[in-house]
């Protein structure tokens, strides 16, 4: 698991894991913003800029407590 932030710093916390989808690793990505609605629910855009989630474009963060 890694914590993570969108570049844009309007967002919501996310959490990344890689996972194992058709024959090949993939990142996925859940809201961990525990007082949002959709906790822990799969996301694939950032909820502040709209823009697509790609590990590559996205802040290591310290996990929430």
């Amino acid at each position: 698991m890694a914590a993570l932030h969108c570049p844009c710093q309007q967002g919501i916390d996310i959490w990344g894991e890689i996972w194992w989808v058709g024959g090949q690793h993939r990142w996925v990505f859940f809201n961990d913003e525990k007082i949002s609605e959709t906790y822990a629910e799969q996301i694939t855009r950032c909820p502040g800029c709209g823009r697509r989630l790609e590990r590559n474009d996205l802040m290591a963060t310290h996990p929430a407590r």
